[in-house]
Order: C-alpha cells, then structure tokens, then sequence
C-alpha cells in the first residue's frame, strides 16, 4: 500500500507535467517572436488548466474514494459465504 506522501508526490508530479504540456502547446501555438506579454499569457493559462486538473482530481478523489490511480481488490474472504453454524439444535 501506498503512503500518502507518495499519493501527494504522484499528485503533483501529474499536475506539472499538465502545466508544462500546457506551456509546450502555447507556445507552439502562438506565432514567433514571443514578447514578454506572450509568456506571460501562456504561463497565465498553463496554471490555470493545471490548477484546474488538480482540484478536479482531488474533488473526484473526496466524492469517491481516497484511491486516485488504484482500486482496491476485495479480500478473498469477503467473497466466501459465512460459516454455517455446526452446533446440533441451532
């Protein structure tokens, strides 16, 4: 099982490499030369779809389940019916 500071670690490592996906696009995107505005609008917009992809993962993550990445798998003995009661006259 998982520690919560690896489940934070994977957290935050997706949500930079959302934000520096998002910058490599904007970039691409606009036309060359940037200016200083151009970064500044594209590091604008990168952080606020990074922002947005981390709030959205933890929001899913308090509604469902505290599992991000993994479900858990049901133990062998939830799957087995319960013990029949052996006693005579029960």
């Amino acid at each position: 099982m998982e520690s919560p500071a690896t489940r934070w670690a994977m957290l935050l490592t997706g949500a930079a490499i959302v934000f520096g996906v998002t910058v490599a696009i904007g970039l691409r995107l606009l036309p060359e030369p940037h200016s200083e505005t151009d970064y500044l609008v594209v590091g604008s917009i990168a952080t606020f779809v990074s922002l947005g992809v981390l709030f959205a993962v933890l929001i899913a993550t308090w509604v469902k389940s505290p599992e991000i990445f993994f479900k858990r798998r049901k133990k062998e003995s939830d799957d087995l019916p319960p013990p029949a009661d052996s006693t005579p006259g029960a």
